[in-house]
Order: structure tokens, then C-alpha cells, then sequence
């Protein structure tokens, strides 16, 4: 099927270099990545500073105060590196410490909100932070250049005060009112109490006083995490918090540890992957594994409805049987096997979608004979950073505070804006996703990573809530499975699928989504405009022959570079 791309959304040329190349969720953090790079650095150096850049850059999206998921290939082992920093439930969570909004309609298997929206907004919300942390135990494990020196272009950034984009004023007036309730993070965003000016073709925009920001990014350069999750910073994080009636305490932020693992890979055609532990990317990989994707051909019906069932299905399992192992009694992992995915796909028929919300099942969850009961018949504000480097080194990385602006606290004297993570947790006792102290929740957030005989292949990141996984599987199966450029496969249109209905872009030919209709699926039509990403950002990279290639997209709010 020919390319199809709308005016607005447009595309942008694909990077290729043989030194190395960076691809995010802004031009600044790809600035700083290819800074460290050009100074010596690896695609390890490379992310970290390009995380830092996105701290300040994106303050919607990320922060030092968020967390993610990182993997990686390290060229000199031959062997994946994964550091899951996800967020933690502080020590006096409960698993009840919420009120569920009664007799509300769920989409599919997610779970209901709460009442005056504590677990997403305020100082109920945040989950400890581990962004810090898992930025430090990567360098550790694999930099090349001093940690004080990935910092420096973030605090150049933040001394000089972000210029705002009108990306970013669109966020902003998105949340004007909310911003406004909250009178720390008012003085942060909205100078003069207005919405900043943006810059224009013509006009520089306003810039923002990120000094405070920039004083704690210079402790954190000079003291590592240290200057975080202990001392002066940890205690005005405890105290803001404390002051608004929260829970999350400086003993909470010097307990946190990421979790950091050689990772074993799957395998997904003649590829070894990792996800940095998401299962629910695992078993989509593992289910579409069962299909020839590639004989069906891109753009057909038969394609979309294929990524959207194997969607459809993992999330539907992860979501409901999914949780923290190290708080799991059930093989939580086993929701990622292939033994796993080759049972769902057995379940899933060419010429019929399932019935939704599909029934989810878990390994440990068959009927007496082994099988599968049949099923066939039967969040927002995130950026993400992939780099590569001229040694084969390939990393993939997921960071968010989680809403647009996290919790819409800020803590004062620092520039730090908390996270809201305490929305992934299911706010019902007695399910897998129940809070529990200590506990990460339940993240639907492939950081993609893989290799081929012992070489760093492709790598792809996505931002943009659940709907991270249609960008980083829409793309990561154009890429294998049809044999798109790295531009191309996050060009083409995307699908995605999770409780009922099956979203699916406008760019789809009338004739496939007929088609789609009349096989099942309950189609919701979507376009990606600004303000409006249904199907995510994504970054994505490959290297063949010594060649690496970048892509991102959509075009108006991402950017790739290379030396």
C-alpha cells in the first residue's frame, strides 16, 4: 500500500550516520545526546544527557522527579542491559487508601477512578521517583564520559530559562485551570499569572525561570543521586509533600532502588528482544510470532486486524494478572513466555475479531484440560529517547512524571515537579495491580531493544500513555516484518487495540476499515493532530552494515539527529 501522510502530520528526512545518532522527544535532547557523543561519549552517555535535556525541556512530560524504563545492548558483552526504574508506592500506602468512584462504566479491564482524583492529581499522587537512580545505574554499568558532564547541557538549558513552544503553551492552556489551583506550579509556568507567550516564526517566546532547577541539577552533577534522594532536596520533596496531606517521605526517596538486570531475551522471527520487563510487549511480539505478517502485506486488513487482536489480548492478560514480582505469588513472568503466546494465538482467527472486552487469561489460569478458554467467538504526558553509536552500542529509553505536568505539584526552591504514579496502581484491594509499600505497578511500556547473532539491530521508544505500545509494535513490525526504513515504519498508519473498541488511523483506506467492521471490530477512527496523539511519539533506530539510521515522528514534536 502506498505511503499515505496527511498535510499535518508530514514526516521528516531519515537520519543515517556511521558515528552515531539520537532520536527524542525534543530537539534539545538530541542536542545533547549528539554533544556527548562528539565528545567521546557511547549511546549510554548519549541517553543520559538526553534524558536530563528532557527533564527541563519537556517539564509536561518528564522530570527528575518521574521515572522509566530503559534497555539496552552493550556492543563490548555482546549481552541486553535492562534497568527498570519505575516509580514505588511509598511506605504508608495502602491498598485501600483511595475511594473508588462507584457504578462507573470501565473501558475494557481498566480499572475505575477515584473520588476527587487523589491517586492523579495533588499530593496523594506521587509515587517515589526513580528517573535519578536509573539514569545513575546505567552510566555506571556502561558510560564512558564523568557523570557531571552528561548534566552540563541541562543546566545549560535550565540557566537559561526554556523558551516556550507552542507545544508547549498548548499543554499549558490544556491545563490552565488545574495549573492555576496549584499556586507553585502557577509561578512556575505562567508568568504574570498568564500563559506564557510561544515563540513564533517572527517572535521569541517567553522563557521560563528554571534557576532553581538548575541549582539542583548542579548538585546532582557534583554529588550523584545522592543530592536527590538524600539531604536538603529530599527533605523539601517530603515537606511539600507532607504540607498538602501526602504521604511520600524522605525515607521513601533514600529507600528507592531500580531494579537492574542482564535481561534474557526473547525472540521475535530471527530476532533476540528485550522490553525492560514489560510482558505485555512480549506477548504481543510472541502472539504476532504465530502469523505471516510479511505474506499478508503492510496495510491490509488482515495486518491490522492481526496487531490489533495480539494487542488487544496481552493487554487484556497484563492488566488483569500482571504485577510486581517481588510482590507477586503467581509467575508473573510467565505472561511474557512464549509457551504463553503461542496458546492466545492459537485462540485468534483470521476472519473474526473477538468479542470485546477480551476474556483475559493468564498461564496459571486454564481451564482442566491446559487450554485456553477461546476468546475468537467468545496515561499521557511522557517523552522517549533511543540512541546509537558508531561501536554498536543501541539503547531505548521510556521516561514520564505520567499526566501532562505529573501531579501538578511542585516542590518549592527546586524546580522539581512531582510525578502522579500513584494512577497506575488499581485502587481496589485484592487485585494483582493493588498498591502495596514498595510496590511498581502495572506499566504497558515497551522499551525495545534487539539484536541479531550477537549485534545491536533496532531499537524503538514510544510516549503517550498505554497507546506506547501500537507506536513501538506498529513500528517495530514495519521495520522486521516488512522491511521499512526506520522513517517509513513510524510514518505508516497505526492500530491499537485495548478493551472494546479497536482505535485505528484515518489514513486507513475506507475499503480496510470496512472490512475490519465487518469481521468485528468496533472501530474508532482517530487523527493524529497536535494536541491530539492517539498512537503515540515514537524514536526509532537501526543499525545494518555499520549504517545507523534514525527516525521519530510525528514530525511537529519529535526530532532525530546524528554526527
Amino acid at each position: 500500500m502506498p505511503q499515505q501522510l496527511s498535510p499535518i502530520l508530514g514526516t521528516r528526512p531519515q537520519i543515517s550516520s556511521r558515528r552515531g545518532a539520537v532520536s527524542a522527544g525534543h530537539s534539545l535532547a538530541v542536542q545533547a545526546g549528539l554533544e556527548m557523543l562528539a565528545a567521546g561519549g557511547n549511546a549510554i552517555d548519549a541517553t543520559v544527557a538526553a534524558a536530563f535535556a528532557s527533564f527541563v525541556a519537556e517539564p509536561n512530560n518528564a522530570g527528575i522527579a518521574g521515572y522509566g524504563h530503559l534497555s539496552a545492548f552493550l556492543a563490548a558483552p555482546g549481552r541486553f542491559l535492562t534497568v527498570d526504574h519505575g516509580p514505588r508506592a511509598p511506605g504508608a500506602a495502602r491498598p485501600d487508601m483511595y475511594e473508588p468512584v462507584p457504578d462507573v462504566g470501565l473501558e475494557g479491564h481498566d480499572w475505575p477512578p477515584v473520588e476527587a482524583d487523589r491517586n492523579s492529581t495533588g499530593h496523594l499522587a506521587p509515587g517515589v521517583p526513580g528517573a535519578v537512580a536509573g539514569m545513575w545505574a546505567v552510566h555506571q554499568r556502561a558510560g564512558r564520559l564523568d557523570w557531571s558532564a552528561l548534566l552540563l547541557p541541562a543546566i545549560r538549558i535550565a540557566e537559561a530559562g526554556l523558551e516556550v513552544s507552542w507545544s508547549l503553551l498548548l499543554e499549558i492552556v490544556a491545563r490552565l485551570e488545574d495549573i492555576r489551583s496549584y499556586p507553585a506550579l502557577a509561578a512556575a509556568l505562567l508568568p504574570h499569572g498568564r500563559p506564557p507567550r510561544a515563540r513564533t516564526a517572527n517572535n521569541r517566546g517567553e522563557r521560563l525561570d528554571q534557576r532553581e532547577l538548575a541549582t539542583t541539577l548542579r548538585r546532582i552533577a557534583d554529588e550523584g543521586p545522592d543530592a536527590f534522594y538524600r539531604g536538603p532536596v529530599a527533605s523539601q520533596i517530603a515537606a511539600a509533600v507532607a504540607e498538602g496531606g501526602g504521604i511520600l517521605s524522605a525515607a521513601d526517596l533514600g529507600a528507592y532502588k531500580p531494579k537492574v538486570l542482564y535481561e534474557e531475551p526473547a525472540c521475535y522471527r530471527d530476532l533476540d528482544y528485550v522490553t525492560a520487563g514489560d510482558t505485555v510487549g512480549y506477548e504481543t511480539l510472541g502472539i504476532l510470532s504465530h502469523f505471516p505478517l510479511a505474506e499478508l502485506g503492510a496495510g491490509t486488513a488482515e495486518h491490522f486486524h492481526l496487531l490489533a487482536e495480539a494487542m488487544g489480548h496481552a493487554f487484556a492478560d497484563n492488566v488483569t494478572y500482571s504485577a510486581d514480582p517481588d510482590h507477586a505469588e503467581d509467575p508473573v513472568a510467565e505472561l511474557g513466555s512464549a509457551a504463553f503466546a503461542a496458546l492466545r494465538a492459537a485462540a485468534i482467527r483470521l476472519d473474526r475479531a473477538a468479542p470485546r472486552p477480551v476474556e483475559p487469561l493468564a498461564p496459571w489460569a486454564l481451564d482442566g484440560n491446559g487450554r485456553p478458554r477461546p476468546s475468537a467467538g467468545g496515561v499521557h504526558g511522557t517523552t522517549q529517547i533511543v540512541a546509537a553509536d558508531e561501536d554498536g552500542n543501541l539503547v531505548s529509553l521510556i521516561t514520564t512524571i505520567g499526566a501532562d505536568f505529573g501531579s501538578l505539584v511542585a516542590v518549592p526552591g527546586t524546580g522539581i515537579l512531582l510525578n502522579n504514579a500513584m494512577i497506575n496502581y488499581d485502587p481496589r484491594p485484592g487485585r494483582s495491580n493493588s498498591i502495596a509499600p514498595g510496590k511498581m505497578p502495572f506499566f504497558a511500556v515497551p522499551a525495545l531493544v534487539a539484536a541479531r547473532d550477537g549485534k545491536a539491530i533496532l531499537a524503538a521508544a514510544g510516549s503517550g500513555g498505554y497507546a506506547i505500545l501500537a507506536g513501538v509494535i506498529n513500528t517495530v513490525v514495519g521495520m522486521i516484518d516488512h522491511g521499512l526504513a526506520v522513517q517509513a515504519a513510524i510514518d505508516q498508519p497505526r492500530v491499537h487495540s485495548q478493551g472494546s473498541r479497536t482505535f485505528i488511523d484515518d489514513r486507513v483506506p475506507l475499503e480496510v476499515r470496512e472490512r475490519l467492521t465487518a469481521i468485528g471490530h468496533q472501530l474508532v477512527v482517530q487523527a493524529v493532530t497536535p494536541g491530539e496523539l492517539p498512537f503515540s511519539r515514537v524514536s526509532a533506530a537501526a543499525i545494518a552494515d555499520g549504517v545507523i539510521t534514525a527516525g521519530a515522528g510525528p514530525a511537529w514534536t519529535t526530532m532525530a539527529g546524528g554526527l
